[in-house]
Order: C-alpha cells, then sequence, then structure tokens
C-alpha cells in the first residue's frame, strides 16, 4: 500500500562503505511520529528511522534547515515503512516547550 502524506522530518544521515567485505550506501530520515498511548505508560512524540534509498539522495537534502515539514510518499510493508518520494515544504513549526 502507498500512501503521501504530510511530516515533521527530524533529520537525515547517510553512510556509505564497506564493512566485513560488504557494501553499503543509504539514507535514513528521522520521522517525527506519535508515541503510542496504548499501554498508558508514554506520551508524546518520538523518531522513526525511514530508509530513503542511497546517499545520493542525502546529498540533495543535506543543506535543508533540518527539522522541517516534508511530503513523504511511503510504501507500507511487512518491512515497515520504504521512503519512495520526499519533497520539502518548508522549515518545521517550533514545538511547544
Amino acid at each position: 500500500m502507498q500512501i503521501t502524506q504530510e511530516f515533521r522530518v527530524c533529520g537525515a544521515k547517510c553512510f556509505k562503505g564497506d564493512v566485513e567485505g560488504k557494501n553499503y550506501d543509504s539514507t535514513t530520515l528521522f520521522v517525527e511520529m506519535d508515541l503510542s498511548e496504548r499501554g498508558g505508560n508514554s506520551v508524546g512524540k518520538n523518531t522513526v528511522e525511514m530508509k530513503f534509498g542511497t546517499s545520493e539522495e542525502f546529498a540533495k537534502m543535506k543543506h535543508l534547515p533540518f527539522p522541517l515539514q516534508a511530503e513523504l510518499t511511503l510504501n507500507l510493508t511487512t518491512k515497515g515503512y520504504e521512503v519512495e518520494g520526499f519533497k520539502a515544504k518548508s522549515a518545521a513549526p517550533a514545538q511547544p516547550k
């Protein structure tokens, strides 16, 4: 299933290199989500790591003023969220203290 929705993206990182003979090249987004309040022992927000392509994606966004609002296109799979598209909208609104 694919959805497109606006999220607060708190940051991003990339990794490109070799670890124990295996080559890696990825970008990870840190996307703000509400904590589940079902159990009654958590409130507020946290970030969820979402993979988004290779380090080339990071190079396109590293100049942006994080945190920011972005439109993300996500595939929802049995392995979690897969980011297929990223479109920066604006600087994220300040969080209340």
